[in-house]
């Protein structure tokens, strides 16, 4: 890779931003375990990932600026520290708000790695490069959920729920060395000259039409996603008497397919456009769902391969979408990035509590719901489009 871009620093970038992304899927099959030993229904066991994703949207607002104006190696260690310690408060909690508060700053910490891992790859790369070296981050990092889900569901199945927190603790801690020996303490952003403040600067950004389209599509495509990842272990579970092994191992379908779109997004780049493509197929996939779906549950096979197909599309959607939001505004990387992440887990959060009782209802239900989510991306693709035609 040209650009002072390496595979081997994509790789450590990719695993940085890759903690965020196990501390939601390694629990994603252990929430049924968690509201049976905690004592709460549905709603509130979804909480433990809809909170994660609010304070992974609320970290990236305050990291993202301080990205564009401090050291990174330091903020980027302080986030993992961070995020150790919450690991274990979480492990050690007894009550659902104690694991609430812990899952909070767990996901401030991990909102470092995320923030900054994007931002160094942007710098690093050419800009003929930006999408596919985007698109090698994020295959990365979804190595993790492709992998999380089996982990957590085995760890849950023999050692329990608790476990699961206490590898999250132990994999923050082994990031500190890392980052230490192999990034250097002072890392340029290629920006020089003043900036503007902070309000001025979030102004500037949410006027921007390129940023708010190419925003929008990402939010309600990974609204739709993580939608899915908080109801269909209950379906799954209810409807088909999996347990959290088996359940880990659907999930891993499906984060495959996402991977697999990660791998294909640089050649149809080429040919089409990926953000207008990838949201395309989401509707597709919900689509299928939805007529598979109406006459009751679905055979297994059924059920999964549209969502693979759901999956697959967050391979064209995000690396596009992150290169556009970092274009948009020049020499607010950080800023642009942080603000699109927080819009992107806020609306992801939102969407997962309000729709995930009805999507968890059944397949029919959840097919409705993303449904709609994806209907929304779809459009403001097409607005994205048009914006960068205009530009």
């Amino acid at each position: 890779m040209s650009g002072g871009l390496t595979r081997g620093i994509v790789l450590l970038l990719g695993g940085i931003a890759a903690l965020g992304s196990l501390a939601t899927q390694m629990l994603v099959p252990a929430l049924p375990t968690i509201a049976g030993e905690l004592g709460v229904g549905v709603a509130s066991a979804q909480l433990v990932i809809g909170v994660f994703l609010i304070g992974l949207g609320g970290g990236q607002l305050l990291i993202g600026p301080l990205a564009d104006r401090v050291e990174r190696r330091t903020l980027l260690l302080a986030g993992l520290v961070l995020y150790a310690a919450a690991s274990l408060l979480a492990a050690w909690s007894e009550t659902l708000a104690v694991l609430l508060a812990a899952r909070l700053l767990q996901a401030v910490g991990a909102s470092a790695g995320l923030v900054t891992a994007r931002v160094l790859l942007n710098a690093l790369a050419p800009p003929d490069r930006k999408v596919s070296a985007q698109a090698g981050l994020m295959g990365i990092v979804l190595i993790s959920p492709a992998l999380a889900p089996v982990l957590g569901g085995a760890l849950t199945e023999w050692l329990g729920w608790r476990a699961v927190l206490w590898g999250l603790c132990l994999a923050g801690l082994i990031a500190v060395p890392v980052v230490l020996r192999h990034i250097p303490a002072h890392v340029a952003d290629g920006v020089e000259g003043p900036r503007a403040g902070l309000g001025a600067s979030y102004a500037r950004i949410l006027r921007n039409g390129r940023f708010l389209a190419a925003s929008a599509a990402m939010a309600f495509a990974s609204a739709s996603l993580y939608l899915f990842l908080g109801t269909v272990p209950f379906l799954l579970e209810r409807d088909y008497a999996l347990s959290p092994r088996d359940i880990g191992l659907c999930l891993l379908l499906v984060a495959g397919a996402s991977i697999a779109g990660t791998r294909l997004v640089g050649a149809a780049q080429r040919r089409a456009d990926t953000l207008l493509l990838g949201t395309g197929l989401g509707v597709l996939a919900a689509s299928g769902l939805a007529l598979l779906a109406a006459g009751g549950p679905p055979a297994l096979a059924l059920l999964i391969g549209p969502l693979m197909l759901l999956g697959m599309t967050a391979g064209f959607i995000g690396p596009t979408a992150i290169a556009r939001i970092m274009a948009a505004e020049k020499g607010l990387e950080g800023t642009a990035t942080s603000l699109a992440g927080a819009v992107q887990m806020g609306v992801s959060a939102l969407c997962a509590w309000a729709l995930g009782p009805f999507g968890a209802a059944g397949a029919w239900q959840l097919a409705l719901a993303l449904l709609g989510l994806t209907l929304a991306a779809l459009v403001a693709a097409g607005i994205s489009r048009w914006r960068e035609s205009v530009a």
